[in-house]
């Protein structure tokens, strides 16, 4: 037993002690080799081995392996997104959707299938595809707008394009004083309460001859005249004369209205005292049917109070502050004595007659065309109230100038000459400059009238000059097409790439035939109610209406629907007329846009 060794506790604890002292020799070798060169180490001998290297590689390994990973799981992170978007079509083909809507934008500017100036096919469609085009909505979802929201938008803004701007002839609101009130067909004018002021209509005519009529409605009375004037205004001696007499007028017809229903003493009584002012009341309304005389009877038209009209033609660059004929860019008519006005110069015995509410008024413009050689044609010494020459290649046409004629209830005004049966003359204005005119209607103190352009008038023109042919001014607005051939055309430009997604493309299919029904709607309920206004205005004065097409059992309403396109039948029967009027002159042969009636006007108060 002495020969077992024993392990002693000093023994048992020296290994752990050289163990201790070699980790801080291995520390020390550590510092010293972060000190020195790697180079130097290498001199020295083999190193001593060290826990360090192995954890550096391990950590090498790691992290080469997690960039791996982080590189993969992204690429499928971006797969996976790209192809659930894809699968919504939201992104799927950004620069197909982006070429597309540029193309579609492009086409509708240039095409001359869609871009008019005066009369654009598709005008909501085009500022919606051109609202998609801009920087700041590129941060929206426009696919998505385009699939689910474009219709309704489109509808939308579409109603409110026809009500400002609707798809025929009409008065223009942004080309017209602030103080005239127009209302929402935009065929009907009244005046403010002060001075003239005027409106042009929306389409101009620069070669050939047009026509339009006006028809004159009652003005409001002198009371209301009186209490739309603004307190402490300053009225001169005269005008104050004319508001007195004016009311005494107005009081005195309401004095007889309530006397007549009083009984037949009211109206015994009224005959016994009537003999001594008969006469003289005879010769007041003799005066005022003349139209070229009320001026000087009645106290309110004497001091031009009441509602007033001067009406014409007119350049963009007419004043609108001002009447008709203020300036050298109109030419115009005024209702009392039919006066013509050009450049604030007034000539009251030229042949014109006045008119008054229940009248219509003609405007013929003839304007020739600068693109053919007309230089034989023109008479440079004609004047305003009977220009015109025969031609040498047909002497029983009578060559025309630029010149300005005023109609009443289809009735020429002016002076003519009948010379071996070919009748010429009736200007108002002749050489007018050439330019583009426009119609154009001032009013003064609440003048109210209904413009009418056609392609059927009240009282077609007669009377003209012979050989001279004209037009309806509705006919300078192209009238606008089936919805079905307005996406045809639409198809045919190839707007659309491919790789745009289906539902995309017949969103925008959809949207292009919804806003091409809803113009061809509104005109088509513009033409029916036109066509009876002109039936009912003819029955009242006896005019025939054989003319006129039947009227139509429905009218087709102007509001978005998913119907098919009406038919062309309905086109067909609205389409104007052109036929030759057999006048009593021998010889006289007028072409106009219906046929021309002889019947006499009845004037009539039309509110």
């Amino acid at each position: 037993m002495n020969n077992i060794p024993i392990v002693s506790e000093p023994n048992a604890t020296t290994p752990s002690g050289e163990q201790d002292s070699q980790q801080q020799k291995q520390q020390q070798q550590q510092q010293q080799q972060q000190d020195q060169d790697p180079s130097q180490l290498a001199e020295g001998g083999p190193p001593t081995p060290t826990p360090t290297p192995p954890p550096n590689h391990q950590n090498e390994q790691d992290t080469t392996s997690a960039l791996k990973m982080n590189s993969s799981s992204s690429r499928s992170k971006k797969r996976n997104r790209d192809s659930s978007q894809g699968a919504t079509g939201s992104t799927s083909t950004p620069a197909a959707l982006s070429s597309s809507l540029q193309q579609i934008h492009q086409t509708l500017t240039l095409s001359p299938h869609f871009a008019s100036p005066s009369s654009p096919s598709l005008p909501a469609f085009q500022a919606l595809i051109q609202s998609y085009l801009i920087p700041t909505k590129q941060s929206i979802n426009v696919p998505h707008l385009i699939r689910n929201n474009m219709l309704s938008s489109l509808a939308s803004l579409a109603q409110k394009h026809l009500n400002d701007v609707p798809p025929y002839v009409h008065l223009n609101t942004k080309d017209a004083a602030p103080q005239l009130s127009i209302d929402a067909d935009k065929l009907t004018v009244k005046g403010g309460m002060r001075g003239y002021r005027m409106v042009r209509g929306s389409q101009g005519v620069e070669a050939g001859g047009w026509y339009y009529e006006v028809e004159v409605l009652q003005p409001p009375s002198v009371q209301e005249v009186i209490q739309s004037l603004p307190e402490n205004v300053r009225l001169g001696e005269g005008v104050r004369e004319g508001f007195r007499k004016g009311l005494e007028r107005e009081q005195k017809r309401a004095g007889q209205i309530v006397s007549n229903e009083g009984g037949e003493d009211a109206s015994q009584n009224q005959e016994e005292e009537q003999p001594s002012n008969k006469k003289k009341k005879r010769r007041t309304d003799e005066s005022d049917e003349d139209g070229g005389t009320a001026a000087e009877v009645d106290g309110v038209q004497q001091y031009s109070i009441g509602g007033h009209l001067r009406i014409g033609w007119s350049m963009r660059t007419g004043e609108l502050q001002a009447p008709v004929g203020y300036d050298r860019w109109s030419y115009g008519i005024r209702d009392i004595q039919g006066s013509r006005i050009h450049n604030s110069r007034r000539e009251d015995k030229w042949g014109g007659v006045g008119f008054r509410p229940g009248d219509v008024v003609g405007f013929v413009i003839y304007l020739l065309d600068h693109k053919e050689d007309n230089s034989h044609n023109m008479n440079p010494n004609a004047m305003a109230a009977g220009g015109g020459t025969s031609t040498k290649k047909n002497p029983n046409i009578v060559a025309q100038t630029n010149h300005v004629r005023f109609f009443k209830n289809g009735a020429p005004m002016g002076h003519f000459i009948v010379s071996r049966g070919i009748k010429s003359g009736g200007e108002a204005f002749d050489n007018i400059e050439a330019g583009t005119y426009y119609p154009a209607i001032s009013s003064y103190m609440g003048g109210t009238a209904r413009v009418n352009f056609g392609p059927y008038f009240i009282y077609p023109p007669k009377g003209l000059p012979t050989g001279m042919k004209l037009q309806p001014m509705s006919d300078i607005y192209p009238k606008p097409k089936a919805p079905s051939e307005v996406l045809d055309a639409f198809k045919k430009e190839k707007c659309i790439l491919k790789k745009v997604e289906e539902a995309i493309t017949q969103a925008i299919y959809d949207a292009v035939y919804l806003e091409a029904e809803m113009r061809h709607g509104t005109y088509q309920k513009h033409l029916a109610d036109h066509v009876d206004f002109v039936r009912g205005k003819r029955m009242d004065r006896g005019l025939s209406t054989s003319d006129l097409p039947d009227p139509a059992p429905t009218t087709t309403a102007a509001q978005p629907s998913a119907s098919s396109p009406s038919g062309d039948a309905s086109e067909s029967k609205t389409e104007p007329k052109t036929e030759t009027e057999t006048a009593a002159d021998a010889g006289e042969e007028n072409v106009t846009g219906t046929e021309t009636m002889t019947t006499t006007v009845q004037p009539e108060a039309i509110i």
